[in-house]
Protein backbone atom coordinates (compact mmCIF):
# COMPACT_ATOMS: atom_id res chain seq x y z
CA UNK A 1 0.00 0.00 0.00
CA UNK A 2 1.29 3.36 -0.60
CA UNK A 3 2.29 4.85 2.31
CA UNK A 4 1.28 8.26 1.45
CA UNK A 5 -2.18 6.83 1.67
CA UNK A 6 -2.00 4.78 5.03
CA UNK A 7 -3.46 7.36 7.27
CA UNK A 8 -6.87 7.25 5.41
CA UNK A 9 -6.70 3.65 5.87
CA UNK A 10 -6.20 3.29 9.11
CA UNK A 11 -8.57 6.01 9.87
CA UNK A 12 -11.18 3.60 8.27
CA UNK A 13 -10.01 1.29 10.68
CA UNK A 14 -10.39 3.24 13.67
CA UNK A 15 -14.14 4.23 12.79
CA UNK A 16 -14.92 0.58 11.62
CA UNK A 17 -13.17 -1.56 14.58
CA UNK A 18 -11.62 0.18 17.27
CA UNK A 19 -14.45 2.46 18.50
CA UNK A 20 -17.33 1.13 17.60
CA UNK A 21 -19.51 4.30 17.35
CA UNK A 22 -23.24 3.82 17.47
CA UNK A 23 -24.44 6.37 14.99
CA UNK A 24 -28.52 5.63 15.15
CA UNK A 25 -29.26 9.13 14.07
CA UNK A 26 -27.76 8.55 10.64
CA UNK A 27 -28.84 5.00 10.09
CA UNK A 28 -30.86 6.20 7.02
CA UNK A 29 -28.46 8.32 5.43
CA UNK A 30 -24.61 8.35 3.96
CA UNK A 31 -22.81 11.44 4.80
CA UNK A 32 -19.96 11.21 2.44
CA UNK A 33 -22.92 10.97 0.20
CA UNK A 34 -21.53 8.08 -2.23
CA UNK A 35 -24.58 8.31 -4.42
CA UNK A 36 -22.86 11.85 -5.62
CA UNK A 37 -19.52 11.22 -5.85
CA UNK A 38 -16.37 8.71 -4.33
CA UNK A 39 -13.18 10.10 -3.10
CA UNK A 40 -11.11 7.75 -3.94
CA UNK A 41 -7.59 8.85 -3.07
CA UNK A 42 -4.26 8.20 -4.80
CA UNK A 43 -5.07 4.60 -5.36
CA UNK A 44 -6.06 3.39 -8.58
CA UNK A 45 -9.58 2.49 -9.71
CA UNK A 46 -10.30 -0.23 -11.46
CA UNK A 47 -12.17 -0.34 -14.17
CA UNK A 48 -14.87 -3.74 -13.14
CA UNK A 49 -15.59 -1.90 -9.90
CA UNK A 50 -17.44 0.58 -11.56
CA UNK A 51 -21.09 1.29 -12.31
CA UNK A 52 -22.56 2.31 -15.48
CA UNK A 53 -23.53 5.73 -13.85
CA UNK A 54 -20.04 6.32 -13.14
CA UNK A 55 -17.01 8.49 -14.14
CA UNK A 56 -13.47 8.95 -12.96
CA UNK A 57 -12.17 12.14 -12.72
CA UNK A 58 -8.19 12.72 -12.31
CA UNK A 59 -7.06 15.63 -10.43
CA UNK A 60 -3.49 16.39 -9.58
CA UNK A 61 -2.55 16.49 -5.58
CA UNK A 62 -1.22 19.62 -4.46
CA UNK A 63 1.88 18.16 -3.13
CA UNK A 64 5.60 18.51 -3.82
CA UNK A 65 5.55 15.15 -5.38
CA UNK A 66 2.90 15.32 -7.88
CA UNK A 67 0.48 12.49 -7.41
CA UNK A 68 -2.64 11.74 -9.23
CA UNK A 69 -6.11 11.47 -6.83
CA UNK A 70 -9.22 10.36 -8.48
CA UNK A 71 -12.64 10.93 -7.92
CA UNK A 72 -14.99 8.57 -8.98
CA UNK A 73 -18.54 11.04 -10.33
CA UNK A 74 -22.06 9.28 -9.63
CA UNK A 75 -25.23 10.04 -11.79
CA UNK A 76 -23.55 10.06 -14.81
CA UNK A 77 -26.36 9.53 -17.50
CA UNK A 78 -25.34 8.48 -21.18
CA UNK A 79 -25.28 11.72 -22.62
CA UNK A 80 -23.25 13.78 -19.98
CA UNK A 81 -21.04 10.81 -20.12
CA UNK A 82 -20.49 11.53 -23.92
CA UNK A 83 -19.97 14.97 -23.59
CA UNK A 84 -16.94 14.57 -20.96
CA UNK A 85 -15.63 12.10 -23.26
CA UNK A 86 -15.73 14.80 -26.04
CA UNK A 87 -13.94 16.96 -23.92
CA UNK A 88 -11.00 14.88 -22.63
CA UNK A 89 -8.97 15.96 -25.52
CA UNK A 90 -9.62 19.93 -25.48
CA UNK A 91 -12.13 20.55 -27.76
CA UNK A 92 -15.89 19.66 -29.03
CA UNK A 93 -15.78 16.96 -31.98
CA UNK A 94 -19.26 15.89 -31.24
CA UNK A 95 -20.92 18.17 -29.61
CA UNK A 96 -20.82 22.07 -30.25
CA UNK A 97 -20.48 24.74 -27.75
CA UNK A 98 -24.44 25.89 -27.58
CA UNK A 99 -25.67 22.02 -26.93
CA UNK A 100 -22.82 21.22 -24.40
CA UNK A 101 -24.43 24.14 -22.47
CA UNK A 102 -27.58 23.22 -22.57
CA UNK A 103 -26.59 19.67 -21.46
CA UNK A 104 -24.33 20.77 -18.61
CA UNK A 105 -27.49 22.40 -17.27
CA UNK A 106 -29.81 19.61 -17.67
CA UNK A 107 -31.01 20.13 -20.79
CA UNK A 108 -32.26 16.41 -22.53
CA UNK A 109 -35.43 17.02 -24.80
CA UNK A 110 -33.88 17.07 -28.06
CA UNK A 111 -37.02 18.90 -29.58
CA UNK A 112 -36.72 21.49 -27.50
CA UNK A 113 -32.55 21.21 -28.50
CA UNK A 114 -33.65 21.28 -31.90
CA UNK A 115 -36.13 24.97 -31.19
CA UNK A 116 -33.13 26.80 -29.66
CA UNK A 117 -30.61 25.74 -32.18
CA UNK A 118 -32.97 27.04 -35.17
CA UNK A 119 -34.16 30.21 -33.39
CA UNK A 120 -29.85 31.06 -33.27
CA UNK A 121 -29.25 29.59 -37.03
CA UNK A 122 -32.37 31.69 -37.86
CA UNK A 123 -30.59 34.97 -36.38
CA UNK A 124 -27.07 34.48 -37.95
CA UNK A 125 -28.71 34.02 -41.39
CA UNK A 126 -31.10 37.21 -40.87
CA UNK A 127 -28.07 39.32 -39.91
CA UNK A 128 -26.02 37.78 -42.40
CA UNK A 129 -28.67 38.35 -45.42
CA UNK A 130 -29.10 41.98 -44.09
CA UNK A 131 -25.72 43.15 -44.12
CA UNK A 132 -25.03 41.48 -47.58
CA UNK A 133 -28.07 43.28 -48.73
CA UNK A 134 -26.41 46.62 -47.28
CA UNK A 135 -22.72 45.26 -48.55
CA UNK A 136 -21.57 45.97 -44.98
CA UNK A 137 -20.82 42.24 -44.51
CA UNK A 138 -17.11 42.33 -42.88
CA UNK A 139 -16.03 40.95 -39.21
CA UNK A 140 -16.78 44.54 -37.70
CA UNK A 141 -19.83 45.32 -38.83
CA UNK A 142 -20.60 41.30 -38.35
CA UNK A 143 -19.29 41.34 -34.74
CA UNK A 144 -21.52 44.28 -34.13
CA UNK A 145 -24.99 43.30 -35.58
CA UNK A 146 -24.33 40.03 -33.92
CA UNK A 147 -24.07 41.07 -30.48
CA UNK A 148 -26.67 44.47 -30.52
CA UNK A 149 -29.41 41.61 -32.59
CA UNK A 150 -28.53 39.49 -29.24
CA UNK A 151 -29.22 42.02 -26.57
CA UNK A 152 -32.30 43.25 -29.01
CA UNK A 153 -33.80 39.59 -29.86
CA UNK A 154 -32.45 37.06 -26.90
CA UNK A 155 -31.41 39.16 -24.03
CA UNK A 156 -34.06 40.96 -23.82
CA UNK A 157 -34.38 41.56 -20.09
CA UNK A 158 -31.99 42.86 -17.27
CA UNK A 159 -28.86 41.18 -15.90
CA UNK A 160 -29.54 38.17 -13.46
CA UNK A 161 -26.03 36.94 -11.28
CA UNK A 162 -27.99 34.08 -10.93
CA UNK A 163 -28.79 33.11 -14.66
CA UNK A 164 -26.17 30.94 -16.16
CA UNK A 165 -28.31 28.76 -17.63
CA UNK A 166 -28.28 29.63 -21.51
CA UNK A 167 -31.84 27.33 -21.82
CA UNK A 168 -33.22 30.06 -18.66
CA UNK A 169 -31.79 32.77 -20.82
CA UNK A 170 -33.73 31.33 -23.99
CA UNK A 171 -36.95 31.80 -22.23
CA UNK A 172 -37.03 34.71 -19.55
CA UNK A 173 -34.03 36.82 -21.49
CA UNK A 174 -32.22 37.58 -17.91
CA UNK A 175 -28.94 36.43 -18.22
CA UNK A 176 -25.34 37.42 -16.34
CA UNK A 177 -21.46 37.32 -17.76
CA UNK A 178 -21.23 33.46 -18.30
CA UNK A 179 -24.34 33.25 -20.01
CA UNK A 180 -24.01 35.93 -22.41
CA UNK A 181 -20.31 35.32 -23.10
CA UNK A 182 -21.78 31.91 -24.32
CA UNK A 183 -24.30 33.28 -26.15
CA UNK A 184 -22.86 35.59 -28.34
CA UNK A 185 -19.58 33.07 -28.71
CA UNK A 186 -22.09 30.49 -30.22
CA UNK A 187 -23.84 33.14 -32.64
CA UNK A 188 -20.35 34.78 -33.80
CA UNK A 189 -18.64 31.12 -34.33
CA UNK A 190 -22.09 29.91 -36.17
CA UNK A 191 -21.18 32.80 -38.23
CA UNK A 192 -17.70 31.96 -38.84
CA UNK A 193 -16.19 34.23 -36.80
CA UNK A 194 -13.39 34.29 -34.98
CA UNK A 195 -14.38 34.22 -31.58
CA UNK A 196 -12.87 33.58 -28.19
CA UNK A 197 -13.75 34.01 -24.58
CA UNK A 198 -12.03 35.93 -21.64
CA UNK A 199 -11.84 34.95 -18.50
CA UNK A 200 -10.66 37.25 -15.40
CA UNK A 201 -11.71 36.83 -11.39
CA UNK A 202 -15.51 37.01 -11.27
CA UNK A 203 -15.68 37.57 -15.02
CA UNK A 204 -16.40 36.61 -18.47
CA UNK A 205 -15.86 38.40 -21.71
CA UNK A 206 -15.67 37.55 -25.36
CA UNK A 207 -13.04 38.47 -27.83
CA UNK A 208 -13.20 38.46 -31.68
CA UNK A 209 -10.19 38.58 -33.90
CA UNK A 210 -9.63 39.48 -37.46
CA UNK A 211 -6.96 41.03 -39.67
CA UNK A 212 -4.21 40.70 -36.99
CA UNK A 213 -6.48 42.82 -34.57
CA UNK A 214 -8.29 42.06 -31.96
CA UNK A 215 -12.03 43.67 -30.33
CA UNK A 216 -13.51 42.88 -26.69
CA UNK A 217 -16.74 43.37 -25.46
CA UNK A 218 -18.59 43.17 -22.53
CA UNK A 219 -21.58 40.79 -23.96
CA UNK A 220 -23.61 42.04 -20.16
CA UNK A 221 -23.72 45.71 -21.75
CA UNK A 222 -26.28 46.26 -24.51
CA UNK A 223 -24.88 49.59 -25.40
CA UNK A 224 -21.01 48.77 -25.32
CA UNK A 225 -20.91 50.03 -29.34
CA UNK A 226 -22.55 53.38 -28.20
CA UNK A 227 -19.79 53.27 -25.43
CA UNK A 228 -17.22 55.84 -27.06
CA UNK A 229 -14.09 56.10 -24.65
CA UNK A 230 -11.83 53.30 -22.54
CA UNK A 231 -13.06 54.61 -19.57
CA UNK A 232 -16.62 54.60 -20.34
CA UNK A 233 -15.75 50.71 -21.14
CA UNK A 234 -13.72 50.12 -18.39
CA UNK A 235 -16.94 50.96 -16.20
CA UNK A 236 -18.86 49.01 -17.61
CA UNK A 237 -17.29 45.77 -17.39
CA UNK A 238 -15.86 46.71 -14.12
CA UNK A 239 -19.27 46.91 -12.33
CA UNK A 240 -19.61 43.18 -13.67
CA UNK A 241 -16.53 41.84 -11.56
CA UNK A 242 -17.23 40.37 -8.57
CA UNK A 243 -15.25 42.09 -5.66
CA UNK A 244 -13.26 40.61 -3.10
CA UNK A 245 -14.69 38.14 -0.33
CA UNK A 246 -13.39 37.70 2.97
CA UNK A 247 -12.85 34.90 4.58
CA UNK A 248 -13.73 33.66 8.28
CA UNK A 249 -10.98 32.04 10.11
CA UNK A 250 -11.76 31.35 14.12
CA UNK A 251 -8.67 29.25 15.91
CA UNK A 252 -11.39 26.47 17.10
CA UNK A 253 -14.38 27.35 16.60
CA UNK A 254 -14.44 25.95 12.80
CA UNK A 255 -13.09 27.93 9.79
CA UNK A 256 -16.07 28.44 7.19
CA UNK A 257 -15.49 29.50 3.38
CA UNK A 258 -18.29 31.36 3.13
CA UNK A 259 -17.56 32.89 -0.48
CA UNK A 260 -17.66 29.78 -2.69
CA UNK A 261 -17.33 32.07 -5.74
CA UNK A 262 -17.94 35.73 -4.39
CA UNK A 263 -20.53 38.02 -4.35
CA UNK A 264 -21.01 40.46 -7.40
CA UNK A 265 -20.79 44.37 -6.36
CA UNK A 266 -24.47 45.18 -4.48
CA UNK A 267 -25.06 41.51 -3.51
CA UNK A 268 -25.12 39.80 -0.38
CA UNK A 269 -25.52 36.16 -1.26
CA UNK A 270 -22.88 33.62 -0.53
CA UNK A 271 -21.67 32.69 -4.13
CA UNK A 272 -21.25 34.28 -7.23
CA UNK A 273 -22.50 32.89 -10.78
CA UNK A 274 -19.33 34.30 -12.51
CA UNK A 275 -16.15 32.87 -13.24
CA UNK A 276 -14.93 32.76 -9.81
CA UNK A 277 -13.70 34.45 -6.72
CA UNK A 278 -11.92 37.89 -7.49
CA UNK A 279 -8.65 39.20 -6.74
CA UNK A 280 -8.25 43.05 -5.99
CA UNK A 281 -10.68 44.97 -8.59
CA UNK A 282 -8.19 46.31 -11.23
CA UNK A 283 -8.56 50.52 -11.75
CA UNK A 284 -8.09 50.93 -15.50
CA UNK A 285 -8.41 49.30 -18.89
CA UNK A 286 -4.79 48.32 -19.07
CA UNK A 287 -4.94 46.39 -15.63
CA UNK A 288 -8.16 44.89 -16.61
CA UNK A 289 -6.43 43.63 -19.63
CA UNK A 290 -3.54 42.01 -17.94
CA UNK A 291 -6.11 39.70 -15.55
CA UNK A 292 -8.03 38.09 -19.16
CA UNK A 293 -7.45 34.70 -19.63
CA UNK A 294 -8.30 33.40 -23.01
CA UNK A 295 -10.17 30.25 -22.64
CA UNK A 296 -11.19 27.63 -25.15
CA UNK A 297 -15.35 26.90 -26.15
CA UNK A 298 -14.39 23.89 -23.79
CA UNK A 299 -13.13 26.14 -20.62
CA UNK A 300 -15.97 28.35 -21.26
CA UNK A 301 -18.17 25.35 -20.71
CA UNK A 302 -16.18 24.59 -17.35
CA UNK A 303 -17.72 27.70 -15.83
CA UNK A 304 -21.17 26.93 -16.17
CA UNK A 305 -20.18 23.40 -14.12
CA UNK A 306 -18.51 25.91 -11.39
CA UNK A 307 -21.67 28.20 -11.28
CA UNK A 308 -23.58 24.91 -10.37
CA UNK A 309 -21.31 24.67 -7.85
CA UNK A 310 -22.00 27.89 -6.45
CA UNK A 311 -25.50 27.39 -6.35
CA UNK A 312 -24.70 23.93 -4.76
CA UNK A 313 -22.70 25.45 -1.94
CA UNK A 314 -24.65 27.98 -0.84
CA UNK A 315 -27.95 25.49 -0.21
CA UNK A 316 -25.44 23.21 1.65
CA UNK A 317 -25.43 20.31 -1.01
CA UNK A 318 -21.83 20.24 -0.83
CA UNK A 319 -21.15 16.36 -2.36
CA UNK A 320 -23.15 18.05 -5.22
CA UNK A 321 -20.96 21.37 -5.09
CA UNK A 322 -17.87 19.30 -4.53
CA UNK A 323 -19.00 17.18 -8.02
CA UNK A 324 -19.44 20.29 -9.50
CA UNK A 325 -16.36 21.86 -9.10
CA UNK A 326 -14.41 18.38 -10.33
CA UNK A 327 -16.15 18.41 -13.14
CA UNK A 328 -15.24 22.11 -13.89
CA UNK A 329 -11.61 21.34 -13.47
CA UNK A 330 -11.72 18.50 -15.50
CA UNK A 331 -13.23 20.59 -18.56
CA UNK A 332 -10.48 23.51 -17.47
CA UNK A 333 -7.13 21.78 -15.15
CA UNK A 334 -5.65 25.13 -14.47
CA UNK A 335 -9.29 26.86 -13.10
CA UNK A 336 -7.98 28.30 -10.21
CA UNK A 337 -11.06 29.22 -9.04
CA UNK A 338 -12.61 26.20 -9.41
CA UNK A 339 -10.02 24.31 -7.75
CA UNK A 340 -10.71 27.01 -4.47
CA UNK A 341 -14.30 26.02 -4.56
CA UNK A 342 -13.64 22.16 -4.71
CA UNK A 343 -11.60 22.82 -1.87
CA UNK A 344 -14.20 25.16 0.35
CA UNK A 345 -16.58 22.48 -0.52
CA UNK A 346 -15.05 19.82 1.34
CA UNK A 347 -14.07 22.11 4.10
CA UNK A 348 -17.12 23.44 4.78
CA UNK A 349 -18.86 19.98 4.51
CA UNK A 350 -16.97 18.78 7.33
CA UNK A 351 -18.28 21.83 9.28
CA UNK A 352 -21.71 21.47 8.66
CA UNK A 353 -21.55 17.67 9.94
CA UNK A 354 -20.60 18.71 12.90
CA UNK A 355 -22.85 21.55 13.52
CA UNK A 356 -25.73 20.22 14.49
CA UNK A 357 -25.70 19.04 18.38
CA UNK A 358 -26.47 15.34 18.77
CA UNK A 359 -26.24 14.26 15.80
CA UNK A 360 -22.52 14.77 14.69
CA UNK A 361 -20.60 13.52 12.60
CA UNK A 362 -16.89 13.64 13.77
CA UNK A 363 -16.03 10.62 12.14
CA UNK A 364 -17.02 11.58 8.96
CA UNK A 365 -15.74 14.83 8.91
CA UNK A 366 -12.44 13.83 9.76
CA UNK A 367 -11.88 11.80 6.56
CA UNK A 368 -13.18 14.53 4.57
CA UNK A 369 -11.00 16.51 6.23
CA UNK A 370 -8.12 13.93 5.32
CA UNK A 371 -9.25 13.85 1.66
CA UNK A 372 -8.85 17.55 1.58
CA UNK A 373 -5.53 17.52 2.83
CA UNK A 374 -4.17 14.50 0.46
CA UNK A 375 -5.97 16.27 -2.03
CA UNK A 376 -4.26 20.14 -1.12
CA UNK A 377 -1.94 20.40 2.23
CA UNK A 378 -1.64 24.00 1.78
CA UNK A 379 -5.22 25.07 2.01
CA UNK A 380 -5.01 26.43 5.41
CA UNK A 381 -8.44 26.30 6.85
CA UNK A 382 -8.23 22.28 6.76
CA UNK A 383 -5.59 22.09 9.54
CA UNK A 384 -8.00 24.88 11.73
CA UNK A 385 -10.66 22.52 11.19
CA UNK A 386 -9.06 19.33 11.72
CA UNK A 387 -8.21 20.75 15.49
CA UNK A 388 -11.71 21.84 15.66
CA UNK A 389 -13.22 18.55 14.95
CA UNK A 390 -10.80 16.41 16.82
CA UNK A 391 -10.79 18.30 19.87
CA UNK A 392 -14.90 18.09 20.16
CA UNK A 393 -15.05 15.08 19.24
CA UNK A 394 -12.37 13.72 22.12
CA UNK A 395 -14.20 16.41 24.32
CA UNK A 396 -17.81 15.03 23.42
CA UNK A 397 -16.74 10.86 24.12
CA UNK A 398 -14.98 12.56 27.36
CA UNK A 399 -18.09 14.31 28.48
CA UNK A 400 -20.05 10.40 28.31
CA UNK A 401 -17.18 9.41 29.96
CA UNK A 402 -15.58 7.00 27.45
CA UNK A 403 -11.98 7.79 28.31
CA UNK A 404 -10.47 4.80 26.26
CA UNK A 405 -12.52 5.88 23.28
CA UNK A 406 -10.89 9.64 23.57
CA UNK A 407 -7.54 8.30 24.32
CA UNK A 408 -7.90 6.18 20.61
CA UNK A 409 -9.59 9.44 18.82
CA UNK A 410 -6.01 11.66 20.62
CA UNK A 411 -3.63 9.07 19.25
CA UNK A 412 -5.03 9.73 15.63
CA UNK A 413 -5.08 13.44 16.31
CA UNK A 414 -1.54 13.37 17.52
CA UNK A 415 -0.54 11.73 14.12
CA UNK A 416 -2.01 14.62 12.25
CA UNK A 417 -1.61 17.46 15.09
CA UNK A 418 1.48 16.30 16.87
CA UNK A 419 1.90 18.30 19.51
CA UNK A 420 -0.51 20.11 19.38
CA UNK A 421 -0.80 22.27 22.97
CA UNK A 422 -4.56 22.60 22.56
CA UNK A 423 -5.37 19.20 22.26
CA UNK A 424 -2.60 18.28 24.94
CA UNK A 425 -4.21 20.19 27.66
CA UNK A 426 -7.74 18.80 26.58
CA UNK A 427 -5.97 15.49 27.51
CA UNK A 428 -4.75 16.76 30.33
CA UNK A 429 -7.55 17.86 32.19
CA UNK A 430 -9.55 14.59 30.91
CA UNK A 431 -6.62 12.50 32.39
CA UNK A 432 -7.57 14.84 35.54
CA UNK A 433 -11.54 14.08 35.50
CA UNK A 434 -11.03 10.20 35.13
CA UNK A 435 -8.83 10.01 38.09
CA UNK A 436 -11.74 12.10 39.95
CA UNK A 437 -14.16 9.41 39.13
CA UNK A 438 -11.78 6.41 40.03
Amino acid sequence: MNTAFRPFYWFFILLIGTLSISWAAAADRDPVRQDVLTFSGIQPVAENTLTADSYVIPLRCKTAVQQQYSVIIRNIDAVERALLLDAADGRWDRFDMFRAALIVEGVRDPDLIKQYEERLNRLVTEIKAKLQLNNTLNPQTLTKEIFETMHREILTKDYDINCTEIGKVMKTGHFNCVSATVLFNCLAEKAGLDVYALEMPGHALSRVKFNGNSMDLETTCPAWFALKSSEERFNATIQRVAPQAALVSPAIAGSNDNNAGSNNAGSNNTGSNNTGSSAAAPENLEDLAKGLREISPVQLIATIYYNIGVDKHAQKQFAEAAAANVKAMYLDPINQTAWGNLMAAINNWSLELTSVKGEERFDVAAVLLDQGLLLDPTYKNFKTNQLHVFYHWIYGLAMKRRFNDARTVFQFADVRLPNDKNLAALMAGIGKEEQKGQ
